[in-house]
């Protein structure tokens, strides 16, 4: 109940009132007075705990910009860093505010191991929301941890390290040693030990460990259940070895665990197994019976009351469905039992991920006890004899590159299956009718299971409305046209920022329009139209190319001779066939009419590709970043070119979108794509008074995020992400 009350207040309060009521009947049900007191005081007391919070919450949520100069205690073990940049989670000294820091001088603090006091002048905002449909919510996941302001560091200086007196500082100081120690070890167990042992997850790990991921295997290196049980039986193993007493024995596990807690990282998933085992050994002490059920209870009721929006956090949801279906299938064959467990977590993964690999049951049931019998002794092994030992670290880290080649292969395998993401009441029937089957598990339950994921998968991937969408991408550009039931996907332009010289590219593309995609069930695109070669409309197609099949790739006619364009799309065009076009070409299967560019070119502003629409009753018109002088071309050539809806050349510069060319089209709407407080000033001071002295309405990226328009048999609407101020 404290759960659904944690829904009202924190999540969707709609789902957390029908929850509700559900419970009221259910209760009233039982007509146990005994049960209805004990949980009506729990629900009392939570909500006491979670309209403090709450109040806490939209009190921190108001946050003005603002330069500022404070002490900030960090822990170096919770510092990550990228080449001479560094971010991570700190605590003011002197308020105990927590703030998301990130500063560009890590050198300055790269060799310190203790932890210490840095005095720092920035700049704090509030932390940016997702600027698009469906994105992942930086926002709100740091919100959920009590963080609620950005710290940009413009100056730091080192103070002091901090007392050596206290546990918790030393705690930490260790575990900087024990990172420090587990990188010298060779390749990738240097990757397994951080990860299993201390929480502590770079960004090379999702890099070379693709299988993982893709065959949902990453629960076996977020320190949880299977590492505290490991951890647990491994010191009661020692501690029995030591003669020491069972009483003892618990008291000094109760004791070391919230130690431990700290030393792996503080993960959530690791906060449940911490508790859950804590309970346990306390209903030990006192001679007190419980179920699994009962544990699972409690534990849940204690982490609600800790953290009251727990519940918002993917890992949370999943740890604990798993935690719960793990309780019910404890008594079935290892088989039965593993398919019962993933069909369990399906719900949840598709909600937030939208994909999931036909191989994970497999690969679960294969590698779980690999796993737990083999990988994690090794490893243990290697790092207690790495000191004194050259050759055997050696070998476990080539048994572990050849463990990794196996999984990767796996999860390379055909079996991907982009399911997209469905409605919550959706989800949450899928899980209430997943328990079902596992409480009496026959062939017409999984048949009817079965069908209802079935009627879920047509529902996502053959809609019946279109949409025309503008993504966020900051300074850039980017678009998707697609039509009813998915007859064709287009994308136009990619969004991409210039690299500055950095070793591996960093891409934004598979974070907005590629997880877009797969959240409404696309794994693929028809037609991907790159109107010029600036990197802010085409930077981001490499890893377009990568994630996504795309049937055509559609370039203006010239571009294939920039040699530095083609060098960074031309090792992913295995399956793409790239089509050249200019004005008045027809490509089949491919809803637009191009208006420009008239003549071959290398890809310039000049050269940018114009492509004209009709989607949901309305006309729309591309203009890339065509300048002022192609678009009186354009007028020139098309004297009764019209359109509903015009995005704006050039980010609304006002080198475009001239007088002319806004009075020759008077749309009904006209759409600017920019970066927030970009460094070109886009959309420009003229372009505005253009528009307003035409009477023109105006949207932008900058104050709406992601802008949809979608349209069907159940009407047509534009959509916008943010509440911004529409002109």
């Amino acid at each position: 109940m404290v759960g659904i009350v944690s829904i009202i207040l924190f999540g969707e309060s709609w789902l957390g009132w029908i929850l509700f009521i559900l419970w009221i009947i259910r209760i009233l049900a039982l007509k146990n007075k005994l049960v209805t007191l004990i949980t009506t005081i729990l629900v009392v007391i939570f909500v006491f705990i979670g309209i403090i919070n709450l109040q806490n919450t939209q009190k921190k949520q108001r946050i003005s910009n603002n330069q500022t100069e404070l002490d900030l205690k960090v822990y170096p073990d919770e510092i990550k860093s990228s080449d001479n940049s560094f971010y991570g989670t700190f605590e003011s000294q002197d308020s105990g505010e927590k703030y998301l820091a990130s500063g560009n001088d890590y050198k300055k603090i790269s060799s310190i191991n203790y932890p210490f006091i840095l005095h720092v002048k920035g700049e704090v905002k509030g932390i940016d929301g997702a600027t698009n449909f469906n994105q992942f919510d930086a926002k709100s996941y740091y919100q959920s941890l009590g963080v609620f302001k950005k710290l940009t560091i413009k100056n730091m200086t080192v103070s002091h390290e901090l007392s050596k007196k206290s546990i918790v500082n030393y705690i930490h100081f260790l575990r900087m040693k024990g990172i420090n120690y587990f990188n010298t070890l060779p390749h990738p167990l240097n990757l397994y030990a951080n990860s299993l042992f201390l929480g502590e997850m770079d960004g090379s790990f999702n890099d070379e460990l693709t299988g993982i991921k893709s065959l949902g295997l990453i629960h076996l290196f977020s320190i949880s259940g299977l590492h505290v049980y490991y951890i647990v039986s491994l010191m009661t193993l020692i501690l029995v070895k030591l003669r020491i007493t069972k009483e003892k024995i618990n008291i000094i596990l109760l004791i070391l665990l919230p130690t431990y807690f700290i030393l792996a990282g503080s993960s959530i998933g690791l906060l449940r197994s911490i508790i859950s085992v804590e309970i346990g050994l306390l209903f030990k002490l006192f001679s007190k019976k419980s179920t699994a059920l009962d544990t699972w209870s409690i534990t849940f009721i204690v982490n609600l009351m800790m953290q009251p929006t727990m519940l918002l956090q993917f890992g949370c949801q999943l740890s604990y469905a798993l935690a719960f279906g793990l309780i019910f299938t404890s008594r079935m064959k290892t088989i039965k039992q593993t398919i019962m467990m993933n069909l369990v977590s399906l719900p949840i993964i598709i909600y937030k991920l939208f994909t999931w690999h036909l191989l994970t049951m497999l690969a679960n049931y294969l590698v779980i006890p690999i796993f737990s019998s083999i990988i994690m002794p090794i490893i243990l092994i290697a790092i207690v004899v790495s000191p004194i030992s050259y050759w055997i670290p050696q070998l476990v880290a080539w048994l572990l590159e050849l463990f990794d080649v196996c999984i990767n292969y796996l999860g390379g395998l055909p079996g991907n299956i982009v399911m997209g993401k469905p409605h919550i009441i959706v989800t949450l029937i899928l899980f209430i009718c997943t328990l079902w089957v596992i409480a009496e598990t026959t062939k017409r339950k999984l048949l009817i299971l079965f069908m209802l994921y079935l009627l879920t998968f047509m529902w996502i991937h053959f809609p019946i409305s279109g949409e025309v969408s503008f993504f966020d991408v900051g300074q850039g550009d980017s678009a998707l046209v697609r039509e009813p039931f998915n007859k064709s996907v287009n994308l136009i332009d990619t969004g991409g920022k210039l690299q500055f010289g950095r070793k591996t590219p960093v891409y934004q593309a598979d974070k907005i329009s590629v997880n877009y995609l797969y959240s409404i069930g696309i794994d693929y695109v028809d037609n991907l139209a790159l109107s010029h070669q600036d990197t802010d409309h085409v930077g981001d197609t490499p890893i377009i190319l990568q994630k996504l099949k795309v049937k055509n790739l559609i370039i203006d006619d010239g571009m294939q001779n920039n040699g530095s364009f083609m060098q960074k799309v031309r090792p992913y065009l295995k399956n793409t066939k790239l089509i050249t076009v200019k004005a008045g070409n027809k490509v089949k299967g491919f809803p637009f009419e191009i208006y420009h560019p008239f003549k071959p070119g290398l890809g310039s502003n000049e050269d940018s590709m114009v492509l004209s629409t009709q989607q949901g009753q309305k006309r729309w018109l591309f203009m890339g970043d065509l300048p002022s002088n192609g678009e009186k071309d354009i007028i020139h050539k098309y004297p009764q070119l019209k359109t509903d809806v015009l995005k704006l050349g050039h980010h609304g510069s006002n080198t475009s979108s001239s007088n002319e060319f806004l009075k020759f089209l008077h749309p009904e709407l006209s759409v600017i794509s920019a970066g927030r407080n970009n460094r070109y000033h886009h959309p420009s001071k003229e372009t505005l008074e253009k528009l307003n002295s035409n009477g023109l309405k105006y949207v932008n990226t900058q104050n709406q995020g992601m802008i949809s328009y979608r349209y069907g048999l159940f009407g047509k609407r534009f959509t916008e992400k943010l509440q911004g101020d529409n002109q």
